[in-house]
């Protein structure tokens, strides 16, 4: 039986350059392409004025969750055991670890100038496509002894 898997993360502006993009399946560029194209297309389909309102919407046989945040887009692509519920409280987890960790709500700047945060944090949570933590002492305990800035 299959458990499910996270597939992708992905950080983008609201204008739709990538900051941050993890993929933890193999898919091909062409493939990765098309999964950058659905996030965007969903994501233009809606009103992003709302800061921290979830959205969700399928893609092939999977399902994709984002959550806008300042000026980012947090999107979290997952299938299986992963449901929508699920995404949606995963990013949640990540941009209030994010929050606590940068000292703010996480713009595109803020996370370009602390990229080695956001990838700890996203490594704490997510590891090789599968839930690792949602607790957030425990993230940022786990963050705390990897930290080149402490």
């Amino acid at each position: 039986m299959d458990v499910g898997r996270l597939h992708c993360f992905v950080v983008a502006t609201k204008g739709g350059d990538v900051l941050y993009e993890r993929f933890f399946d193999r898919f091909t560029e062409l493939e990765k392409a098309e999964i950058r194209a659905a996030f965007s297309a969903a994501s233009g389909n809606v009103r992003l004025q709302y800061d921290d309102q979830d959205f969700i919407a399928p893609y092939k046989t999977a399902r994709f969750a984002f959550i806008p945040s300042a000026d980012t887009v947090f999107y979290l692509m997952g299938s299986g055991e992963y449901d929508e519920l699920g995404l949606v409280e995963i990013l949640r987890v990540i941009i209030s670890v994010l929050k606590d960790v940068l000292g703010k709500a996480p713009s595109a700047a803020l996370l370009l100038d602390k990229y080695a945060r956001l990838c700890l944090v996203v490594d704490e949570v997510i590891n090789e496509g599968l839930l690792e933590a949602v607790d957030k002492e425990a993230i940022k305990k786990g963050i705390k002894g990897k930290a080149p800035w402490e």
